[in-house]
């Protein structure tokens, strides 16, 4: 058995890893071994590994604690098949759904979120799709076409300018925002009510449902998959200090924005309706712009300079 607090993975070394019900390949990008002091999730200390899924496109590396992972050995490869049979003959015996309901809109537990993390357990938007067979084996999941999320040119921009401020110049994002990422899309869902009168009924009666699927989304999603390593402290700092609150209502419209980027991929592997999902990405593609013409309003003007206790901090 290995001792507490020494990593039984070490970088660049290739393993098993769980992601939902089955194990696939992945190689370890970075192992660390958290304290209270630099986890994302307080209380979740031990050996992590920021991990690259084989075949998957990097929007899925993840942060994942030393449970999801095996050694690659004939007992892994073993305990894989098995559980990928597993997984088929369930889906068998399961009914092909699509649904257009706001139920495909509510993750119930993200790659790497808090929930479920200790058990392994992780799945996307939803539950996944479906085939028309009723089967849908790992070769299928890896080959689902990724839904396309245009970021415009503008915000772009504002991707750069906020990486750059993080990652290069030592800043942070004051925090609590105003307006917080609820209060920003109850605005927009009010615009929308207010100028568009021509939608049609269907994306009238979704417009509720994706606005609390992504405010949802957004809480479960931010402390592994929208912070850069430097923000790290602030999140737990900000945990500890407001632990009554949702993440959306303390960041704001860049950490939004930065969840619209990985939006697409996660999409594609629900099961909500080709009508549904085309109204979600209009409503996607709308709140951009609308968050372009009040852009002055949204995103901070001047990002906070760190001390150097807080940039020691950060790099533990």
């Amino acid at each position: 058995m290995t001792a507490p607090g020494i990593n039984q993975f070490t970088t660049d070394e290739y393993v098993l890893a769980y992601h939902g019900p089955l194990l696939y390949e992945a190689r370890i990008l970075l192992a660390e071994n958290w304290t209270d002091n630099n986890s994302l999730h307080p209380g979740n200390t031990g050996p992590h590994y920021l991990i690259h899924y084989k075949g998957w496109k990097q929007t899925w590396d993840e942060w994942v604690p030393e449970q999801r992972l095996l050694k690659l050995n004939d007992a892994a490869f073993s305990l894989r098949r098995k559980l990928l049979e597993a997984q088929t003959k369930k889906n068998r015996s399961t009914p092909p759904t699509l649904s257009g309901s706001g139920a495909a809109m509510t993750p119930t537990s993200l790659p790497g979120s808090a929930k479920g993390k200790d058990k392994g357990e992780s799945s996307l938007l939803g539950k996944k799709r479906v085939r028309d067979s009723g089967v849908d084996t790992e070769a299928d999941y890896m080959k689902r076409p990724e839904v396309k999320i245009i970021i415009p040119d503008i915000l772009k921009l504002q991707l750069v300018d906020d990486w750059e401020n993080i990652t290069k110049h030592n800043q942070l994002v004051s925090l609590p925002r105003t307006p917080n990422v609820r209060e920003l899309l109850e605005e927009y869902r009010n615009y929308v009510q207010d100028t568009k009168k021509d939608r049609t009924e269907r994306a009238t009666e979704l417009l509720s449902e994706i606005i609390s699927g992504i405010t949802i989304y957004f809480d479960k999603a931010l402390g592994n998959n929208l912070l850069y390593r430097f923000e790290r402290a602030q999140y737990v700092e900000q945990r500890r200090a407001i632990s009554d609150k949702a993440m959306s209502e303390i960041y704001g419209a860049e950490h939004l924005l930065r969840l619209f980027v990985n939006f697409g991929p996660f999409i594609a592997y629900t099961n909500i309706d080709t009508e549904s999902l085309n109204i979600l990405r209009e409503y996607i593609n709308d709140i951009m712009h609308w968050m372009i013409k009040e852009q002055k309003r949204l995103f901070v003007k001047e990002y906070e300079t760190t001390t150097m206790h807080y940039q020691n901090l950060s790099r533990t």
